[in-house]
């Protein structure tokens, strides 16, 4: 049950990102939910990711804006 119960939180999280996050909501009406999370997972897995771009987007300042 602690997993259940700390995977349940991570899908609130993930639910209230959505909601309120310019940059995640346009994901989650191309994609629905399930596509965007499914999206999610496999860009983080998926040997595609350019190392050395991804270090100079990560070496920039990230912004997140609310609603």
């Amino acid at each position: 049950m602690r997993g259940y119960h700390l995977l349940m939180r991570l899908a609130h999280v993930f639910n209230t990102l959505a909601r309120f996050t310019r940059q995640l909501r346009d994901l989650y009406r191309q994609f629905g939910v399930r596509g965007a999370i499914a999206f999610i997972r496999n860009s983080c897995a998926a040997p595609w990711l350019d190392p050395a771009r991804m270090r100079v987007l990560l070496a920039k300042p990230f912004l997140l804006q609310l609603e």
